[in-house]
């Protein structure tokens, strides 16, 4: 055999063996890349396959949710509605990364469950959106009183006790006074009565007007929100009956505390 022959044809072979330039034939599979290779191709490690899994974990389309869209948001997400329509009249939402720290008001707003949250953020990060649409006002249980007396400054008590808990939420109101304390926006009919304070206490059996004071040390709210308004029909400053929306905010858990009733009667009524 010729010399330099064998020479080109050693040389061939080595370069095959370290995956040279010396190509394979399509469809045999050889580590230098064929279709179905591990450096490349459609299906290779390296491929578009995995780039497109890139792609749809990074944030593709937003997923439609809603009734109308079939669509269900993860368990770390939650459905935006556009304005806040809580999915009536088949509106379709958006899922939506559920918040992962909230700040700490609580105006108190009303979660398309139903439900009372603190604010926005606390609902979404429970899963909920918002809406004003949505009625919150369903009746809170709990047993109501109140008591009236005047003097020159009128004084007002509303008890809530609440069995179920043996807490106790107690609303004091004064006539006339200067101003609500800080934290505090209830509305009053007369305006010139004023919500001084609302505490709550363990102890739901002492929660009446001329009860014993209820047990535990009183903890006092922060801030509250709502309305209070009293039936004067009787042609006097007695009211006789009183009507409560209020969402008092505590620094202990439970963190808020709902004072909601229509004609709660003051001193057992009018005669």
């Amino acid at each position: 055999m010729n010399h330099r022959l064998l020479c080109s044809a050693l040389s061939v072979l080595l370069l095959a063996a370290c995956n040279g330039s010396v190509d394979t034939p399509p469809g045999s599979g050889g580590a230098g890349g064929g279709d179905d290779g591990a450096g490349g191709g459609d299906d290779g490690a390296g491929g578009d396959g995995a780039a497109t899994s890139a792609t749809s974990a990074g944030g593709g389309a937003p997923v439609a949710c809603g009734a109308r869209s079939g669509g269900i948001c993860s368990a770390e997400e939650f459905c935006d509605f556009p304005d806040d329509s809580c999915g009536t009249f088949d509106t379709v939402g958006q899922c939506s990364a559920r918040p992962e720290v909230c700040p700490a008001d609580c105006p108190g707003v009303c979660g398309c469950d139903g439900q009372l949250y603190c604010n926005a953020c606390s609902a979404q990060q429970a899963g909920v959106d918002v809406s004003e649409a949505t009625s919150c006002l369903k009746p809170v249980g709990g047993d109501y009183a109140a008591t009236y007396w005047a003097g020159g400054l009128d004084h007002l008590v509303v008890y809530k006790a609440e069995p179920e808990t043996d807490e106790c939420v107690a609303l004091y109101a004064d006539a006339p006074a200067e101003g609500a304390p800080e934290g505090f926006d209830v509305a009053t009919l007369p305006d010139t009565w004023v919500v001084t304070r609302i505490e709550r206490t363990s102890g739901a059996a002492g929660c009446a007007p001329g009860a014993s004071k209820p047990a535990g040390e009183a903890v006092r709210a922060t801030g509250a929100v709502g309305s209070l308004s009293m039936d004067l029909s009787g042609g006097t400053s007695m009211p006789c009956t009183l009507d409560v929306d209020i969402t008092a905010t505590f620094p202990t858990e439970p963190a808020t505390a709902l004072l909601r009733a229509t004609g709660v009667a003051v001193n057992d009524g009018c005669p």
